[in-house]
């Protein structure tokens, strides 16, 4: 989880890095003994010897054989009738480090909590400690000559490989009586120190693990509690290291600021290093990554990081705590700018190379931090070298660390993206890497059974359990908002895989927790605004890395005006290759605008590259589209617009009108009715009739309409239609199959018979005569959107001509083919200059020319229920294939790609949904196409429910083909329905129809079965909000 320090001034942090650079770097001359380096053997004391043995085994990467090592000396560790002693903390501390790199979080926290626990119930051991003996011995330098120049420079300090603690008590009758643990007065000669460092090392990983989440739980404070400085304690040396053991304990309990502070004060000891130096740098790196109150890192301040890396690298290597160097560098590569790029490499492939022989962990980690900041570098060749060295060591038999794996998987994808694949393109490196590190992310197991590997999941698993405790509080509020937020800059810069885990969590369930607060406290802007997410998440749900590579494309589509002023920022100012790929992407929509040929797929690959480039890299890029739902949008809706929206939730549906600047919400507690209801008043008109006669005998479906109205608006709704003009709706579920067209109209606030017989007298004896018989249709011009901000905005570019392109198969005559294509002429007879396809014929429609303003397609279409983003917009056969060398035309997900610009308007008036069969669905074939081709561009759309054809569908199609140029789609639409609904049909004129229908008299297109199939979406079009609220 991100971290938000308290407010340090950067140039505090900078100064501090380079002063504690000179402190390494000049150690004193004078200093004595020698160190224990890295926790080595130190004998016949405590933790066990076999512990030191196991340390060994970790640090060459045998993680099997480490595990094995470290349970082998927790059993001989020493234990009592209160449990395990101090020895056996270094111990639970590597176990939690061994299941931290395999991806085994749960595991990683339980032997965090056992450590922590034994220190708060051994509180007081640093009393017991004779620290006298810091004073003895003589300085050495660090001593392997292995070693590159600036670690052999480093000064250790005169640390001794055991303190005498006091144990025990003098035993008397009455102490005998009193039972428990019972132990003589003695003295023990400890590991104290490394005990110490296996504490602060514990406090380090527990924040990793669990973000500031950690300082909710009361076990960090409670070690906080038992580790204070013992009264009377008189040694500078002992203060230091338990300053510097607390000062990395800071960082479990969120007190970040006081982590820098004691980094300025314990990270040396006399001017030298002492064990804790390595995590007392990585622990102030972890602060110093967060940068200033919005994320960002100056330049000074992210010198100033990498420099503290060289010196936690260095100081780690001469300490022989070999796994804390990588950990470093890669905390450095995310903070380098341009500038620092080149130095992390370098020193990341100076010890990659040294240490192959000390620390194969080690020296894994360090070539893929020098493959990450030369890909960072756009130097793609040296990262690839790079890349190879890492995958020598990852490949070898005994080396296992699939956490390293899947950062190596991260790098891998940037340098197949910089060498020209995409995200969504043909598979090929970058797919099998990505494949592997969503393998580690999201399907790690423990003996077949799934287990948490990265920290942002085991964050969220803990605030969901929170929410079902605490709803409504407000720190579990401010979670949400973390977890349904853009990945901040922190959190890329800290570790990319965790980013890109945050990115692929299905945020819905919290989008429906933050949905339930706003219903709790009646918050209908809130409640709109959940809702609005929640349809959003749906489909990010289908987009590789949940939609952050079409707010790429948005950030480089979308005009500047557009933009919320948080967002317009970068594109006024952008990182450098967004600016370059704008520039290209700006440049494609000018030239061309007139050609209809279709853009080539080689432009096309080679924009979407650097898209996936861009999403990778460590940007925090906002959440562009689909829009989001602004505080001030209801107070900016025109005079007599409402937005009416749906989100089921579970056996409820929640609702909400805006209109005259007020949001109001309700709920439908019949949720679970209304699928039932919904496939009554279809098969009533006849929609979903597969057999026997579909035309009605009678108009009983205006009695199903009413009641269905009387669900969707209680009387608690207050809904009132006095003065509604225009209506966007934004269904969810099977509200998509309800052509609300059908709902009956009403002059003032609805009355339902809940409310009473009189009442309903009333409202009858007031109710102009000619009104029940009027529908929505007829009073209110109704458009759809798939979420709340689309239906307010539009995104994207869109083709500025005029023209219509019309692709048309046996829709109108399947039988007769010369009255088809007859009919077809007559369609386009009074249209400018139109272009007429066939399925064979027509081009690419996800990369159509910019001289396509207007596409009709009018066959019958059936969508991918299945994959709803690889639905076509143009029908495909075995006869007549519709892909080539770059893959499958016209799907949804070529439609949101690159390059940018298409038809300004989509008319699938053959499309064919669940509305037309016997189950109904999830709206899904509905909510995908509108949502991925508003988002690829499109201003408006209009689809059908359920498929006519024949002359019925000839009427609509002919007026939107003539029409649309002049007006808007909506417009057309509205005026061939109108026309249908006064005309006369014939049976045979109508594939819908069939021998059992040759029997009705007088067939119009008034038949809801003929017109209320088709549905427009398109926006408001407002502007950019003037506040990101």
């Amino acid at each position: 989880m991100t971290v938000h320090p308290s407010p340090t001034p950067q140039r505090t942090w900078t100064l501090l890095s380079f002063a504690i650079a000179a402190l390494l770097t000049f150690g004193a001359a004078n200093c004595t003994e020698a160190q224990v380096v890295g926790g080595g053997n130190t004998g016949n004391q405590y933790p066990p010897q076999n512990y030191y043995t196991a340390l060994e085994i970790y640090r060459d990467g045998d993680m099997k054989n480490a595990i094995n090592a470290f349970e082998s000396a927790l059993r001989s560790s020493r234990t009592d009738v209160n449990g395990k002693w101090i020895d056996a903390i270094p111990v639970h501390a590597m176990l939690a480090e061994c299941y931290w790199h395999l991806g085994h979080l749960p595991l990683c926290r339980t032997h965090l909590d056992a450590g922590m626990q034994i220190t708060v119930r051994n509180r007081g051991w640093l009393g017991a400690i004779d620290w006298n003996g810091l004073n003895q011995g003589g300085a050495i330098r660090a001593g392997a000559t292995n070693l590159w120049p600036e670690a052999n420079a480093v000064r250790l300090a005169p640390v001794p490989k055991g303190l005498m603690l006091h144990s025990g008590e003098i035993l008397t009758e009455q102490r005998l009586q009193q039972g428990g643990r019972i132990e003589n007065q003695n003295l023990k000669r400890v590991d104290a120190i490394e005990i110490m460092r296996s504490i602060a090392l514990m406090m380090y990983r527990r924040r990793v693990v669990m973000g500031e989440l950690s300082a909710q739980e009361p076990l960090a404070a409670e070690l906080m509690e038992s580790t204070k400085y013992p009264s009377g304690l008189n040694s500078p040396g002992g203060r230091s290291l338990i300053g510097a053991m607390r000062g990395v304990g800071q960082l479990a309990v969120a007190e970040d600021s006081t982590v820098v502070d004691r980094v300025g004060k314990y990270s040396t000891l006399g001017g030298a290093v002492h064990p804790i130096t390595p995590l007392m740098l990585l622990a102030g790196m972890t602060v110093g990554v967060s940068g200033d109150a919005t994320g960002a890192l100056d330049p000074n301040m992210a010198a100033g990081l990498v420099a503290t890396s060289q010196q936690a690298v260095n100081s780690a290597a001469a300490l022989e705590q070999y796994e804390f160097i990588g950990e470093a560098l890669q905390l450095a590569v995310g903070a380098a700018g341009p500038q620092q790029y080149g130095k992390v490499e370098q020193t990341a492939l100076l010890a990659g190379r040294t240490l192959i022989r000390e620390s194969r962990l080690a020296s894994l980690h360090c070539y893929l931090v020098a493959a990450d900041a030369a890909i960072s570098a756009g130097r793609v060749d040296a990262a690839a070298e790079s890349m190879t060295l890492a995958i020598e060591i990852a490949s070898r038999r005994d080396v296992d660390f699939p956490r390293l794996e899947a950062y190596g998987a991260y790098v891998a994808a940037r340098i197949a993206a910089a060498r020209g694949e995409s995200l969504g393109g043909p598979e090929g490196k970058l797919s099998n890497a990505m494949g592997s590190l969503n393998e580690f992310v999201n399907n790690r197991r423990d003996r077949n059974r799934p287990v948490i590997s990265m920290p942002s999941h085991y964050q969220l698993s803990l605030v969901q359990s929170m929410m079902g405790r605490s709803i409504g509080n407000q720190s579990t509020k401010s979670l949400l908002d973390y977890f349904t937020s853009p990945v901040s800059l922190p959190t890329w810069r800290r570790d990319p895989v965790d980013a890109i885990a945050l990115i692929g969590l299905d945020s819905t369930p919290l989008h429906r927790g933050r949905l339930e607060l706003a219903v709790a406290e009646n918050n209908g802007l809130d409640v709109l605004k959940s809702t609005d997410r929640i349809h959003a998440a749906r489909l990010a749900s289908a987009l590789p890395l949940r939609g952050r590579l079409m707010d790429v494309r948005s950030l480089v589509t979308d005009p500047v005006e557009s933009f919320w002023p948080s967002t317009k920022d970068m594109v006024v100012q952008p990182p450098q290759m967004i600016a370059e790929l704008r520039q290209r992407v700006q440049t494609s929509l000018r030239e061309g605008a007139d050609d209809t040929e279709p853009r080539t797929a080689a432009v096309a690959s080679v924009q979407e590259s650097l898209v996936t480039q861009i999403a990778l890299q460590r940007l925090r890029i906002p959440s562009i589209c689909p829009p989001s739902v602004a505080s001030e949008d209801a107070a900016a809706l025109p005079p007599g617009t409402g937005l009416l929206t749906f989100v089921v939730d579970g056996p409820r549906l929640v609702a909400t009108l805006s209109r005259d600047g007020d949001t109001t919400g309700w709920i439908s507690p019949a949720g679970r009715r209304i699928p039932t209801m919904i496939s009554k008043l279809l098969a009533d008109i006849g929609a979903n009739r597969s057999r026997g006669k579909r035309l009605p005998d009678d108009e009983s479906w205006r009695d199903t309409a009413a009641k269905l109205k009387e669900v969707l608006f209680p009387p608690n709704s207050g809904w009132n239609e006095t003065g509604l003009e225009n209506l966007v709706i934004v269904p969810d579920g099977p509200l998509w199959y309800l052509p609300f067209e059908l709902l009956p109209a009403s002059a003032g606030p609805d009355v339902t018979a809940e409310e009473g017989d009189n009442a309903a007298d009333d409202a009858e004896a007031d109710r102009d005569p000619l009104s029940p018989g009027q529908l929505w249709a007829d009073t209110i011009k109704l458009s759809y959107a798939p979420t709340p901000g689309l239906a307010l905005r539009e995104v994207g570019a869109a083709s500025e001509a005029n023209r219509v392109a019309v692709m048309a198969g046996t829709f109108f005559a399947p039988r007769q083919k010369e009255l088809n294509d007859q009919m077809i002429e007559e369609m386009l007879a009074a249209a400018d200059d139109p272009l007429q396809w066939t399925i064979g014929s027509a081009p690419p429609t996800d990369r159509v020319g910019l001289g396509v303003a207007h596409l009709i397609v009018a066959s019958p279409l059936t969508p991918n229920v299945t994959a709803p983003m690889a639905t076509t917009t143009i029908p495909s056969t075995t006869s007549t294939p519709r892909s080539d060398a770059s893959g499958q035309w016209d799907q949804l997900f070529g439609w949101v790609r690159l390059p940018a610009g298409g038809p300004r308007t989509v008319a699938l008036p053959g499309y064919r949904t669940a509305a037309g069969a016997a189950k109904l669905g999830d709206g899904s074939e509905l909510f995908f196409p509108l949502a991925a081709l508003r988002c690829s561009g499109v201003k408006e759309i209009t689809l059908s429910r359920w498929v006519t054809g024949g002359h019925s569908a000839a009427t609509v199609i002919g007026e939107l083909i003539n029409e649309t140029p002049h007006t808007s789609l909506a417009s057309a639409t509205r005026r061939g329905v109108s026309l249908l609904r006064q005309a006369e049909l014939a049976v045979a004129g109508e594939p819908l129809l069939g021998k059992a229908d040759e029997d009705s008299q007088d067939i119009t297109g008034n038949q809801p079965l003929f017109w209320a199939t088709y549905l427009t979406s398109g926006s408001l079009g407002l502007p950019a909000p003037k506040s990101d609220e």
